[in-house]
């Protein structure tokens, strides 16, 4: 069996991923794109993110993951609403984002190949969308902010 660079490649980012997940309460529910469509509506607006930045933001944290769209830019927060992409952004503490567990969106990313990370409004939600699968089910910070 031959195995190629780029998956030992994502082999090793989803190992060292993963080893860091605390194992708290798991928020998220993983949906086909399809299901997602249907239950949560059509996409409103999107902002992507490479997979690469993704990783790389996730990677400087333990538990939780939050994105929002603001003024069409992508903004990532982690663990305390630290934010990890973009680098150096301010955001208002009242501003609320969708929160994740972090072990949902690695388990996103391993479900798919891909280069680019959808972060989607929809009517009433915000979705994370990779490949075939798009994420869901998040809590709103604030009010819920572990």
């Amino acid at each position: 069996m031959k195995i190629n660079g780029s998956k030992i490649l994502f082999l090793f980012f989803y190992i060292f991923l993963f080893s860091t997940v605390s194992f708290s309460q798991t928020v998220g529910k993983i949906y086909s794109k399809e299901e997602a469509n249907t239950l949560f509506g059509n996409v409103i607006d999107s902002a992507s993110v490479s997979l690469c930045d993704l990783i790389s933001a996730i990677n400087q944290n333990q538990n939780y993951v939050m994105f929002q769209i603001i003024n069409g830019e992508l903004i990532i927060l982690g663990d305390g609403r630290k934010v990890l992409y973009p680098v150096g952004k301010n955001v208002d503490p009242n501003e609320v984002f969708a929160l994740y567990s972090k072990s949902k969106v690695v388990e996103l990313l391993c479900l798919s190949s891909g280069n680019t990370v959808a972060v989607e409004k929809r009517q009433s939600h915000l979705t994370v969308t990779f490949g075939l699968n798009t994420l869901e089910e998040s809590w709103l910070c604030p009010p819920f902010c572990p």
